[in-house]
């Protein structure tokens, strides 16, 4: 069963694991942070997006857990490689699942919900979800997603307004700031399509990817968040002006609100039972 005890000694874990990556070091403490926080703020907006959809309280404490634990290969990562790039470190996905695995997190667990939540986070990064998941798997795992990329834009938008004044390497993942952009990446965009992450080639590139991202959201209530916090708005403020950036957010404009003019609709149940199995 999992209830707020649960969920409450679950934070308390990672809180104190979070403190074992204190550093002294300016750079690696401002990432250490920002991961932190960002974890905190998927949690709320999992919880958002979740009551929105209609989830039950047993639903909700399982997104949560999703959400707090799906960034925790995150704080090794940087500590040991010095980057977010997972082409140049690991999977931070796969290899917070290795961590929460050694370390027993979730032992408390089901052994079904526990594989379920383990699998939801080994998805979260992929560019593509599979095809031969649970519904129920693929449910949360889109939930999951798409509160990320919520705080995500969050955090990138509030970065790009201040980098003036503080720059962050980890969080440019090392690309050039120069005033051009890459005609694939475009191309991916334009097309209704995500970008290709090996397009990626300045940091330009980087925030047209952010922009593409509205591609894989999944559900209205996401649409309407990010149309509510007007986070686009914050990264065409900072790219070019040019015809084809234009292009680009007069597509993107017109796909969101038509989205977010869609009715939502509260996710289906078999017989009224909860998504998860066993779950109470």
């Amino acid at each position: 069963m999992l209830n707020e005890q649960i969920i409450d000694d679950l934070k308390k874990w990672f809180a104190a694991y979070v403190q074992t990556f204190t550093s002294e070091n300016n750079e690696v403490q401002q990432n250490i942070n920002l991961k932190e926080e960002h974890t905190r703020r998927v949690c709320c907006e999992i919880l958002h997006l979740g009551q929105q959809l209609g989830l039950n309280a047993s639903e909700l404490r399982l997104a949560e857990i999703t959400a707090l634990f799906h960034d925790i290969g995150r704080f090794e990562q940087f500590a040991r490689y010095g980057t977010f790039m997972d082409g140049k470190s690991v999977n931070h996905a796969q290899f917070g699942v290795k961590i929460l695995q050694e370390k027993k997190v979730l032992a408390r667990l089901d052994d079904s919900v526990r594989d379920l939540v383990l699998r939801i986070i080994t998805y979260h990064n992929r560019a593509v979800l599979p095809t031969e998941e649970s519904a129920t798997c693929l449910f949360f795992s889109r939930l999951l997603r798409d509160a990320d990329k919520l705080d995500i834009w969050r955090v990138v938008t509030e970065y790009y307004q201040q980098r003036d004044q503080k720059a962050n390497t980890g969080l440019e993942l090392g690309l050039p700031d120069t005033p051009v952009f890459s005609d694939a990446v475009v191309q991916d965009i334009l097309a209704g399509r995500i970008v290709d992450i090996k397009h990626l080639k300045t940091l330009n590139d980087f925030k047209l990817l952010q922009v593409g991202w509205v591609y894989d959201l999944n559900f209205i209530p996401t649409f309407q968040r990010l149309k509510e916090k007007g986070y686009l708005d914050m990264i065409r403020a900072v790219l070019p002006e040019t015809e084809g950036i234009d292009k680009i957010f007069t597509n993107i404009t017109s796909f969101v609100m038509k989205e977010c003019e869609k009715k939502s609709v509260s996710v289906e149940r078999p017989n009224g039972h909860s998504l998860v199995p066993g779950l109470s």
